[in-house]
């Protein structure tokens, strides 16, 4: 089963890297919408528009003490960025502007049962220089990010992207 899955996998990416060659980037970007990171998948719509989702989770294990009204436990931190970017220049070089919300999610896993923390849906605001070719290879990007919480407030991050598009 895991060999037809890797094959479907391949033959997946092939056909795509000969039909729709420069459409689809892949890449890791560190401290951005995603908060501290987030595996994307970026497909572009035209020369101008990309829609992206992405990933990112860290499991932290904590060690905490209990007679201080903590508890001992595991917890997971999940950031799901679902953006769209408007792109502005000519060539490789290009100005993005972005939009869009990171689900993000906080769960416990204790002694006493799982817990759900927080769960929330942020809207993201971001502008920065891609480094971009449409013609496939490279990918980079510098972003700079401002995550509105609603109530909670918002803050400023930098984003810093490597990739590939193919």
């Amino acid at each position: 089963m895991l060999k037809k899955l890797i094959l479907t996998g391949i033959t997946f990416l092939t056909i795509s890297n000969i039909f729709a060659q420069g459409k689809n980037t892949v890449y890791m970007e560190a401290k951005g919408a995603g908060l501290l990171y987030s595996l994307n998948y970026e497909r572009n719509i035209n020369d101008n528009i990309t829609v992206r989702v992405g990933y990112g989770a860290i499991s932290l294990d904590p060690e905490f003490d209990i007679d201080s009204g903590t508890i001992d436990g595991k917890s997971t931190f999940t950031s799901i960025p679902i953006m769209a970017n408007y792109l502005i220049g000519g060539g490789n070089h290009k100005l993005a502007v972005s939009g869009g919300v990171s689900i993000i999610s906080l769960d416990a896993e204790t002694t006493f049962g799982d817990f759900d923390l927080a769960f929330t849906t942020a809207k993201v605001f971001g502008v920065g220089y891609r480094y971009h070719s449409l013609t496939g290879g490279l990918f980079f990007n510098v972003s700079r990010y401002l995550i509105n919480f609603g109530d909670i407030g918002s803050f400023p991050t930098f984003g810093f992207g490597f990739g590939w598009t193919f």
